[in-house]
């Protein structure tokens, strides 16, 4: 296992997992040249029209959505603020709700974007990019001191994590989706409780979300204290830009956005803004 270091979850396993994908990026990129070539493209994307988007959010969702002080900030607040601001030249407003409230918002159509995974029910009233702004793969956390430490490196499923004492937090969706009824899970009250009991062994690991463990580590202080490694069980957290369908500009921006984030993630761009949260 790894230390506890930033940015497990690296950009490059999105592009690895979506070659074709990227290919056809990279043909409208070039086909659509530089930012100002693009812009000529397609006037009513124009910087200078400072068109309006309304981003909806989940305002307890850190470190991708949280509201600090009255402002919504996050990994995918970040990312929507230089791909869409930035670049693309759009005035964001940034609406923090709880989910369920964020989600009927852009339905109503009183809201425009969403960053989320492209669900059936979602995309009945939103258009998804393809290829994930960001994608956080599963790992497991146990702490550096833990004696059984080789044993938890050789674990390579779900049934190899049997014998250990799993921790994770209560309402946690995506254990509920990958462990079976089953499987030996202590659940506590909260992601920070079960990462401080995998620091002090109270527990021998966590298996979920790498970027919300490392965030809440880093928030705690215990980065130090605790180990990580990908774990191929259950699926990858993977947040795609989404655009609500009846938008009259949504195919051009959509595609408009493809091509600017294949640039930004070929220049670091997103990966610099994850690791500043871990």
């Amino acid at each position: 296992m790894q230390d506890a270091t930033p940015y497990s979850a690296s950009n490059r396993h999105i592009q690895d997992r979506c070659p074709m994908s990227k290919i056809t990026r990279r043909q409208a990129l070039a086909l659509l040249g530089s930012t100002a070539a693009a812009v000529a493209l397609t006037p009513s994307l124009a910087l200078a029209d400072r068109q309006g988007l309304t981003c909806c959010w989940d305002r307890h969702f850190p470190p991708f959505s949280m509201e600090l002080d009255g402002t919504m900030t996050g990994i995918l607040v970040d990312c929507m603020d230089k791909l869409l601001g930035e670049r693309m030249g759009y005035a964001l407003t940034h609406s923090g709700l709880d989910w369920p409230s964020a989600q009927a918002m852009v339905e109503r159509g009183q809201g425009d974007v969403l960053c989320t995974n492209p669900t059936p029910q979602r995309q009945g009233y939103v258009l998804f990019a393809e290829t994930p702004v960001v994608e956080s793969l599963p790992s497991i956390f146990c702490s550096a001191d833990n004696p059984r430490l080789a044993e938890i490196n050789a674990v390579a499923d779900l049934d190899g994590l049997r014998p250990f004492r799993q921790v994770d937090y209560a309402g946690n969706g995506w254990a509920t989706r990958t462990f079976p009824p089953d499987h030996p899970i202590d659940y506590v009250d909260s992601l920070s409780t079960a990462l401080s009991m995998v620091a002090s062994g109270e527990a021998d690991i966590f298996v979920g979300n790498s970027l919300a463990a490392l965030h809440t580590l880093r928030e705690a202080g215990l980065k130090a204290k605790v180990r990580v490694r990908q774990l191929p069980v259950g699926e990858p957290s993977s947040f795609h830009f989404g655009l609500r369908a009846a938008h009259p500009d949504a195919p051009a921006i959509l595609e408009r956005f493809s091509a600017v984030q294949d640039q930004a993630m070929d220049e670091g761009v997103i990966r610099e803004i994850i690791l500043g949260y871990l």
